[in-house]
C-alpha cells in the first residue's frame, strides 16, 4: 500500500469515527468527499440559532 493510500484511508476513518458519534452509521461505498459533506451538515444542523452568539444579524 502507497502512503497516499495510507493516508486517504486515515483521514476517512477519522470522519466516520465522527460520523458514528453523531450517530450516522451509512459509510459504506461513500466517498472521502461524501462522508466530509455529511459530516458538516450533521455539524450545522447542531447549532442551537435561539443563542445570540449563533445567529447571524
Amino acid at each position: 500500500m502507497k502512503t497516499i493510500d495510507v493516508l486517504e484511508e486515515s483521514k476517512k476513518s477519522h470522519i466516520i469515527e465522527q460520523l458514528n458519534g453523531l450517530k450516522y452509521f451509512d459509510t459504506e461505498d461513500k466517498s472521502y468527499n461524501e462522508l466530509k459533506h455529511k459530516l458538516a451538515v450533521l455539524r450545522a444542523l447542531q447549532v442551537d440559532v435561539s443563542k445570540d452568539e449563533n445567529r447571524w444579524f
